[in-house]
């Protein structure tokens, strides 16, 4: 039986982890660094490609939770979190792009245990036991498709174990953080082993919303995920994944950086907003925002070697539903009622390809891929209860003439029930099937 160390320290978090192990500890070593960043097991200094690679050992140290904090320990890696939780794009040398638009596909692309993940609400999900994370820099589009021309992060999760295992971690800190991560592996047979593990992730808003006295920015996050390993001979190994992830969470904080001529508007609508402040952590809304996402998906692995090459298939499905809603006139005055987005994204994907092994004068690699993905969206803007009585003190400052019933009264409309009601707005509904290979 093994024990982790408790850690206390005068950082905001303070960690508690306990091992459980049958197996006997072994001595630490500095083994060589095995990579499969061109799709074969290779030491790192035998790669040709610019690799980063993160241990598990460092993605402990360096208490990174999820695939957001590798930016920390990775210098070309830039990880952006827009207006909400979902929209979270991953930069590598400055080359990326954004993730507002889900029709869009990022260009770097996120595999875990090998499996792409299309969109960045099913990227950022918290893993229970990762091995290592492989950060590639530039164009991997030979190897990885057609989503990987600013480069790859390749996340490897440990495979069950054939002896029994496992952690439970918590953590607490400021702003109400609770942290939990626990993980369970062992064998059912001689030839078959289990992993199951989860995650919680939760802490309270930091950012003021002075119009309503909340807090928002919080994190409120939770997964599982298991698997079965099959060996049923010594040649090859055949894995079974599931794993579901929800966030529920009131996100993101956008500062104003400048108070423009239309701002001084706002008093008059009695509406406020947090102006010129770009490191601001309050802000005037009207409404709290609104993130959810529901991620899962299963997937299934195979291996077999043979004497000159080595067989590989994985399939996965994956879906992905994300509804969000947010104050997108960033004040305390009903202009804009709200963004109200859905996204459903359903995905399958299948990789086939044989690889050469030993050590041979030449190394090969010859394979297909399969990637077919279905996505339907409504998104809407509409008008609040004050953007009428906006639109009329753009056209006259004063207040005196209304300009909106004017109008309507010259086109012979509804006077005061037709131009800019609340609820009106634009509607949008959308749909984008995808087939590559």
């Amino acid at each position: 039986m093994k024990f982790k160390s408790l850690i206390l320290g005068t950082s905001a978090l303070a960690t508690a982890a306990i091992i459980l192990s049958t197996a006997a500890p072994a001595l630490a070593q500095r083994d060589e660094i095995i990579v499969t960043a061109t799709k074969r097991e290779q030491t790192l200094q035998q790669v040709p490609v610019a690799v980063t690679v993160v241990s598990a050992e460092t993605i402990e140290r360096a208490r990174i939770l999820d695939i957001l904090d590798l930016q920390s320990v990775v210098p070309s890696l830039r990880v952006s979190q827009l207006q909400n939780s979902s929209n979270t794009s991953f930069i590598i040398r400055g080359f990326g792009n954004g993730a507002n638009n889900v029709g869009v596909e990022p260009s770097v692309g996120v595999f875990i245990d090998g499996v792409y993940r299309s969109r960045s609400a099913a990227q950022i999900s918290d893993l229970p036991n990762i091995q290592r994370v492989e950060v590639l820099r530039g164009p991997q589009s030979t190897l990885f498709g057609k989503n990987a021309s600013a480069g790859v992060i390749s996340v490897v999760t440990k495979k069950p174990s054939f002896e029994t295992e496992g952690f439970i971690e918590l953590g607490i800190g400021n702003f109400g953080a609770r942290q939990f991560k626990g993980y369970l592996s062992g064998p059912l047979s001689d030839k078959v082993a289990y992993s199951l593990g989860g995650t919680i992730n939760k802490r309270d808003g930091y950012t003021e919303n002075i119009a309503l006295g909340t807090r928002i920015s919080d994190r409120d996050r939770f997964g599982v995920r298991g698997e079965l390993l099959f060996e049923p001979t010594d040649n090859s190994s055949w894995r079974l994944i599931v794993d579901y992830d929800e966030i529920d969470e009131a996100c993101c904080t956008v500062a104003n950086l400048v108070n423009g001529p239309t701002g001084g508007l706002l008093p008059f609508l009695g509406g406020t907003t947090v102006a010129e402040d770009p490191f601001s952590y309050q802000v005037a809304l009207n409404f709290d925002p609104i993130n959810t996402a529901q991620n899962g998906g299963v997937s299934f692995h195979g291996d077999v070697d043979f004497e000159n090459f080595t067989f590989t298939t994985i399939s996965s499905y994956r879906s992905s539903n994300t509804q969000r809603d947010g104050d997108v006139d960033f004040t305390s005055v009903d202009l804009l009622g709200g963004n109200q987005q859905d996204i459903q994204i359903d995905t399958f994907t299948q990789e086939l390809r044989l690889a050469s092994n030993g050590d041979n004068r030449f190394h090969w690699l010859v394979g297909g891929f399969y990637f077919e993905e279905n996505i339907d969206q409504t998104d809407n803007v509409t008008f609040g209860t004050a953007f009428r009585s906006f639109v009329n003190l753009l056209a006259d400052p004063t207040g005196a003439t209304d300009t909106l019933s004017g109008l309507e009264l010259a086109l012979g409309l509804p006077i005061g029930t037709t131009f800019h009601q609340p609820g009106q707005g634009v509607f949008e509904v959308a749909r984008q099937d995808n087939k590559a290979f």
